[in-house]
């Protein structure tokens, strides 16, 4: 992927962050994305305000690629009038229930079988990323 430079210098490394924090789950979903043997599960990574120069955890959600194109459509298709509801989120707004949509999933899927990575601010996640790397067998 050519790097967009709204994103994060190491987006490689926030969004793989992001994905293990979830276990590779997806938050809308809940499809386990971890193997990539089907397209429509591969777990991407989704900015929820739209804005991929906001890289704060909080504004980050991990979706399979079949939610992500969902959720892209429906907030492109509304972004002008955000105060809008949007047909995916009966009752309530597209930011308040993503952000409820991660709380949820977090809360699900990222406790228990990696806490170690809960655990660790981004810096930290970049170093053991980067030993992990050096060390991986080729």
């Amino acid at each position: 992927m050519a790097l967009d430079s709204r994103y994060h210098p190491e987006w490689n490394t926030v969004s793989r962050y992001v994905r293990e924090l979830f276990n590779f789950y997806c938050a809308r979903c809940g499809k386990e994305c971890s193997v990539k043997t089907n397209p429509d599960m591969v777990l991407q990574v989704h900015h929820i305000d739209e804005n991929p120069g906001n890289n704060d955890l909080e504004n980050l959600i991990p979706l399979c690629s079949s939610c992500h194109l969902k959720i892209e459509k429906e907030a492109r298709l509304h972004a002008p009038n955000h105060e809008k509801q949007l047909e995916l989120f009966e009752n309530q707004s597209y930011m308040k229930q993503m952000k409820e949509m991660r709380q949820s999933a977090l809360a699900k899927y990222g406790s228990g079988s990696k806490p170690d990575v809960s655990q660790m601010d981004t810096e930290a996640y970049e170093i053991n990323q980067l030993e992990w790397e050096i060390n991986e067998p080729s």
